[in-house]
């Protein structure tokens, strides 16, 4: 008969309620002190059941259940909320028309439940709250023993075990438990209590003995008596440990990071992290997350898809080690490596391919014969790694070091990683030692081509499709399926059609999502997977919402690289690392990237977007100043005091601007708060309320808040924007409100409104002398909902040609979209020259009315070329050599010649000459 834990003793059902508790306590300290009394209960069990010094038995059964996310020992569980809906929903009977049903179903829906919308368990809570026991009956072992059956059942695929298993819980389980159950089976328990605060409070040294193991069990029985220390936290044999990581590096504080002395500069391989553990003939693989892969490479030398190539390279004298490196895949026939964006999985290439091969890029050494040498210095450590083994080219080698002191150095190399299409580069300090798990501080140094601005392309792309958020972004939209416009076949005519191209969810902040979020809300529409709009095409991945086109936002996009993607995006291809950089208000739906701009994109740097060389003055991001702000370090002491936006206003000095009149100020504006807005108008002869009443003359706000939407509810007052407050105290006079500075108006404003503007609100009887005003205008007719065009180049042309053929010379090149060839041919790659002569020539071509592209589209009219450089030219004339409609080559002085005759003159004249080839070999 096993011997009884304290697990078997504890119900589960208490350790819920300790969950429950935790979570709804306020402060950090006393969510640790409830945890605290619970653990000092177990241990009292536990000193009863065993005796102090006993190490039978540990905390390991409810760890595990504290911190599902950190459990490495048990299996995956292979479903996400929809699939545990769906046998929630079978196990219990409900009809899957049921609102009940629906509720599972549609948990990221904001009617799902009253509150909690985007988190199943809250939602399952509501709905199980009427079909399960009052009380559970199952103890922390048996929960566990449960939940190891589902995991194997999993990886097994038995679905009938993986019922039965949730249907032991489900009957013997209370509503309560299940909300707790769900989250451990999500392994997102959102209780306020981070991992580091659970293991500070079970030890001292838990968080250090669990980076450099994973283990959870590990630490719940090396470190079971709170008073004995664990003097060192130490690298095992066959242990995975989290590898020591990099940090970004400002460029400009390189040479003081390193002390102005030495540092090693590294290319950074594209591939899988990995530790490559020998002892003897036995072998073992870890990678950075700590998961196994010894079956994939082989355990010993007469198996798997590594080993048997590599356990003739180790020195007679090694007996035993430990490696950390880079697992990448080579290309035997091209004798290069593999990027991994390009859809190739390292761990399974020995399998599936026979010209790209398994290649272990080494670059560390943690143990040699048993010693451990992490607290050696890096120096020391690449000492002992030259005696371990004798490289193989393409199979196993030592990553290549570069000795620098400079900034330049670092820049040279960085322009290498790019010419080579590495990953990057890594700065390592020579007397930095190795520390698992550890990021700052480590003395290690990160540098990627994306990471700058200025070398790296960006993305316009339209968002086409929305996804419904979880957790902090529960209710949400909180990512988005983001599309390329399908050329139309008449290229006066706005795209009909997009493709799906790439998901992203990051690179805003919660504030700015919510935001964009606004704007796009009256506009999503359920997608129906049946039924696809017709103004998309997609393939597997499919959004929870759909916008049209005309009412959608251009989001720039920022990505490592576009890579390979068959099945779920229609283009064939995604991009790999997306972020959002900003929100384009300054373009049209119709302005975003198309099917041709990404085929050529592609073909430029083999899918790279960072792929120009950098110099110094590519730093205005290298390492800028984060999004997120730094808190400051000292808090300045306050006086205790009403918030600003409920004082009222200190008033002195008086005018009449406001004479007679009475405002009730809802909020202003960062520059300008309530308060100061208050005192302004009572300096300038007028008087406030905090309530609007009959004598209030307007409502001031600066944007829609609560209370603001509230007054615009009881359509009696006048809401209007601030702004328009500060241009009369600008000019010194109460000025008449102006359609696009109301944002509610009164019936009897309105009915003003209706007799003297349009619904643009364009006056009939004044003229507009204010930009601003004007913009606001144009910007209401571009977003009318059924506006389908704007006025094309050739109608503008037109126009001009109509009303003012002798006044306008500034639409002489108004037909013309002109590529200008600002790059140098240097060993294959197109340079872009700085200070180039064709720069002014540009600028003068867009003011007589040209359109310069940046790429070689097949709207393209001209190719403009510098007279003296013509390198590319017959380069551009092969691509052009197909095309039924061949493009103008001219010098730039066809455009200067045009300008002062004031005529477009024939491009037959202005031809440059075909450079001479005089090598056989020459390259293009």
């Amino acid at each position: 008969m096993a011997t009884k834990t304290v697990a078997d003793e504890v119900p589960f059902f208490d350790l819920c309620t300790l969950l429950e508790r935790i979570s709804q306590a306020s402060g950090k300290e006393k969510k640790k002190k409830i945890y605290s009394d619970f653990l000092s209960s177990w241990r009292t069990a536990h000193f009863k059941l065993y005796g102090k010094s006993s190490t039978e038995d540990s905390f390991f059964s409810a760890m595990r259940l504290l911190l599902p996310q950190m459990d490495k020992e048990r299996l995956a569980y292979g479903m996400k909320e929809t699939a545990l809906a769906k046998y929630y929903i079978d196990i219990l009977s409900i009809s899957k028309e049921s609102p009940a049903a629906q509720k599972l179903m549609n948990y990221r829906a904001p009617a799902a439940a009253k509150q909690d919308a985007g988190d199943f368990a809250s939602v399952a809570f509501f709905v199980l709250r009427t079909r399960c026991p009052e009380k559970g009956t199952l103890s922390i072992a048996d929960v566990n023993e449960c939940l190891d059956n589902i995991a194997m059942a999993n990886s097994q695929r038995k679905r009938d075990d993986v019922r039965n298993n949730l249907r032991k819980l489900l009957r013997n389980t209370c509503a309560m438990e299940q909300k707790w159950l769900i989250r451990m089976i999500m392994k997102e328990l959102k209780v306020g209590l981070s991992e580091n605060s659970i293991f500070s409070v079970f030890h001292p040294d838990a968080s250090d003995l669990f980076n450099v193991s994973s283990s959870l069990s590990k630490v719940c029985s090396d470190l079971m008596d709170p008073d004995v220390r664990l003097n060192e936290t130490s690298i095992e044999l066959f242990v995975p440990f989290r590898p020591m990581l990099a940090e970004r590096c400002p460029l400009q504080q390189v040479e003081k990071l390193m002390n102005h002395e030495m540092f090693y500069i590294e290319c950074k391989a594209d591939g899988d992290r990995m530790q490559l553990h020998k002892d003897g003939n036995k072998y073992m693989y870890f990678s950075r997350s700590s998961k196994e892969y010894t079956s994939s490479f082989g355990a010993t030398p007469d198996e798997g898809s590594f080993t048997p190539f590599i356990v003739n390279v180790f020195s007679s004298q090694v007996q035993s080690a430990i490696l950390d490196g880079e697992m990448v895949g080579y290309d035997m026939e091209n004798d290069c490596y593999v990027p991994r964006g390009e859809n190739i999985d390292v761990k399974a290439v020995g399998r599936t391919s026979a010209i790209i091969q398994q290649c272990y890029m080494v670059f560390d050494i943690l143990m040699l014969n048993g010693k451990k040498l992490a607290n050696h210095s890096l120096h020391e450590r690449l000492g002992y790694l030259k005696q371990v083994f004798t490289p193989i080219p393409g199979r196993i080698m030592v990553v290549k070091q570069r000795q620098a002191t400079s900034k330049k150095d670092v820049l040279d190399s960085l322009n290498e990683a790019i010419d080579t299409r590495e990953e990057g580069i890594i700065i390592k300090n020579p007397i930095s030692t190795y520390k698992p798990d550890q990021r700052k501080g480590s003395g290690w140094f990160k540098i990627k081509p994306e990471y700058v601005d200025s070398l790296s392309d960006q993305l316009d792309l339209l968002i086409i499709g929305g996804y419904f958020g979880v957790g902090r972004r529960g209710g949400l939209i909180s990512h988005f399926l983001l599309g390329v416009a399908v050329p139309p076949e008449n290229p006066s005519e706005h795209p009909k059609v997009f493709q799906s191209f790439c998901k992203v969810g990051s690179g805003y902040t919660i504030a700015e999502l919510k935001e964009l979020g606004e704007k796009l809300k009256p506009y999503w529409k359920p997608m129906n997977p049946k039924k696809l709009p017709p103004y998309f095409q997609l393939m597997s991945e499919k959004p929870d919402l759909w916008i049209e086109p005309i009412h959608s936002k251009i989001v720039q996009i920022k990505a490592a690289e576009i890579v390979p993607s068959t099945d779920k995006f229609k283009c064939n291809c995604t991009l790999r690392y997306p972020r959002v950089e900003l929100v384009r208000e300054d373009k049209y739906w119709y302005e975003c990237m198309d099917l041709d701009e990404l085929d050529q994109l592609k073909s430029i740097a083999e899918g790279r977007l960072a792929y120009q060389h950098a110099d110094e003055t590519s730093e205005t991001l290298m390492f800028g100043p984060s999004k997120k702000r730094q808190k400051a370090n000292i808090r300045p002491e306050t006086v205790c005091t009403i918030a600003p936006q409920f004082r009222t206003a200190d008033i002195s000095d008086v005018s009449q601007v406001f004479s007679g009149k009475e405002f009730c100020v809802v909020s202003g504006p960062k520059h300008n708060p309530k308060a100061s807005v208050e005192k302004r108008i009572v300096e300038n002869g007028g008087t406030f309320v905090q309530n609007p009443g009959m004598e209030t003359f307007c409502v001031i706000t600066d944007r829609k808040t609560i209370r603001a939407r509230n007054i615009i509810s009881q359509n009696i007052y006048d809401v209007v924007k601030v702004d328009w407050l500060l241009d009369s105290l600008a000019a010194g006079r109460c000025l008449e409100w102006q359609p696009n500075q109301v944002i509610h108006s009164s019936p009897k404003t309105a009915e003003v409104f209706a007799k003297e503007y349009d619904k643009y609100g364009d006056s009939y009887t004044k003229d507009i002398d204010n930009p601003v005003a004007l913009k606001a205008i144009f910007d209401k007719i571009n977003n009318e909902d059924d506006l389908v065009s704007t006025a094309t180049q050739k109608e503008i042309c037109d126009v001009e040609m109509r009303y003012f053929p002798d006044e306008s010379p500034l639409g002489l090149f108004r037909r013309c979209r002109a590529y200008f060839d600002w790059y140098r041919q240097v060993d294959n790659d197109a340079t872009r020259i700085r200070d180039s002569p064709l720069d002014l020539i540009g600028l003068n071509f867009r003011y007589y009315g040209g359109t310069i592209s940046s790429i070689l589209d097949r709207h393209v009219t001209h190719i403009v070329f510098d007279p003296s450089d013509l390198s590319r030219m017959q380069k551009l004339r092969k691509l052009d050599k197909n095309r039924k409609l061949l493009r103008h080559f001219v010098g730039s002085e066809w455009v200067t010649a045009s300008i002062d005759a004031a005529s477009q003159l024939s491009e037959r004249n202005y031809e440059p000459l075909m450079p001479r080839d005089n090598s056989s070999d020459s390259e293009y």
